[in-house]
């Protein structure tokens, strides 16, 4: 039991190349935390057929234990459309723009765990995505002149109902064997 309830490693890359889906810039970014909004939900934006929302808790989701820490999740959108047990199976990373080097943060859970969105549950993400300590020191390049940006790649995990199955028999009737293909 214990194995389900330890935290999830997290994997932190940079890379030159820019997510391939979806990218937010924030242009003052101190009058966002000012306001006192708990959470900053992107427009929706298309990736292999599905609406998707970035949720970003600019003072961390104290819900989940991130506080002191940049927040941000990846929702589906649309979904009272789909059927009543609808899934869909997902693997995403997070990026962060480090404007002094002109590369990236890559942020994803270490295991590369597959997400299962379905009706009870329609947001993933990661609670403790950077300290706000690191996020806000300007050498670090994620927060110059109080403008910063966040990405997200999107991998739809998709079923290809194809099946393969082989079945055998010690002692065939009359030492015969025949094969007979069906499509599944």
């Amino acid at each position: 039991m214990e194995e389900f309830l330890r935290k999830p490693e997290i994997r932190r890359i940079t890379r030159d190349v820019p997510p391939a889906h979806y990218i937010f810039s924030i242009e003052s970014f101190s009058l966002l935390v000012d306001t006192g909004v708990e959470k900053y939900e992107s427009h929706a934006f298309d990736v292999q057929n599905y609406k998707w929302r970035l949720s970003l808790y600019p003072s961390g989701n104290k819900k989940s234990n991130g506080e002191g820490f940049i927040s941000l999740y990846l929702q589906i959108e649309d979904t009272q459309y789909f059927p009543r047990t609808w899934e869909v199976n997902v693997n995403f990373r997070f990026f962060i723009l480090d404007q002094i080097r002109d590369k990236y943060l890559t942020i994803e859970e270490s295991d590369g765990v597959i997400k299962r969105y379905y009706q009870m549950k329609t947001e993933w993400g990661i609670a403790q995505l950077l300290s706000l300590d690191h996020f806000n020191e300007t050498s670090n390049g994620y927060l110059v002149d109080d403008c910063c940006s966040f990405g997200v790649e999107v991998f739809v995990i998709k079923q290809t109902g194809k099946l393969e199955r082989l079945s055998m028999m010690k002692q065939p009737p009359n030492n015969t064997i025949t094969f007979q293909l069906q499509k599944c």
